[in-house]
């Protein structure tokens, strides 16, 4: 089992419960969530420890790594 950091973990089980005492709410604001940095990093270190494979887009690890060696090239 791996360990996500504290404040992760906290987010995951405030959006559990959420989902749990209210089924008809709409999480609208979820995108702000998942697309933090930290959380995107956590993900990407996970499935790259679980030996994730490519998604329904194709996309594999190696590709993901080019794209950021060119992403902190430009920036």
């Amino acid at each position: 089992m791996t360990n996500t950091p504290a404040n992760l973990q906290e987010l995951r089980r405030k959006i559990y419960f959420k989902a749990k005492a209210e089924e008809t709410w709409r999480f609208w604001g979820l995108y702000v969530h998942v697309c933090k940095q930290e959380t995107l990093c956590e993900a990407y270190r996970l499935a790259k420890l679980n030996d994730g494979a490519p998604g329904i887009d194709g996309i594999t690890f190696e590709a993901i790594q080019a794209l950021v060696s060119v992403i902190s090239r430009i920036g």
